[in-house]
């Protein structure tokens, strides 16, 4: 289970190996042929990713060469989401905190911040169930009582 938890996870290990580049370097990444972006102090080289990225290439392009954390969370990406975000990894911001890519996936699996999705299938069952019922009382109120 701890090893599906870290599954596209950067360890501590992994960051303090990671190569930084400075705010300067970072912003001359900025056009479609050379795109990165920052979440979590993290810098993540997105070029290849604009075609396949399902809000489409001008979303990345509009935020390339900054900080896009606030923007990413926003849109309140999945955790799949977040797990591809490592293929991308290329460095980190230079002296700057890194921070949770994961935290809040991983608030609503705690219960915080939660709509209770898990509940979702169980309420569709019940009114799926409670519809038939209906339709069936109703066929057979006309069927014996007419």
């Amino acid at each position: 289970m701890a090893e599906q938890k870290a599954e596209g996870r950067n360890t501590d290990d992994e960051d303090v190996k990671l190569e930084e580049y400075t705010w300067d370097e970072i912003r001359k990444h900025n056009t479609e042929s050379d795109l990165w972006v920052v979440l979590y102090g993290r810098v993540y080289d997105v070029t290849d990713f604009q075609i396949d990225h399902p809000g489409g290439p001008d979303v990345l392009q509009d935020i390339a060469g900054q900080d896009a954390t606030e923007e990413f969370e926003n849109i309140l990406h999945t955790e799949k989401a977040r797990k591809m975000c490592k293929k991308y990894l290329k460095g980190k911001v230079k002296d700057a905190k890194l921070g949770d890519l994961f935290s809040e996936v991983d608030q609503g699996k705690d219960g915080e911040n939660m709509d209770n999705n898990e509940n979702k299938p169980a309420v569709t069952n019940t009114i799926v169930t409670i519809a038939f019922l209906v339709v069936a009382a109703g066929l057979a109120y006309n069927y014996y009582l007419k």
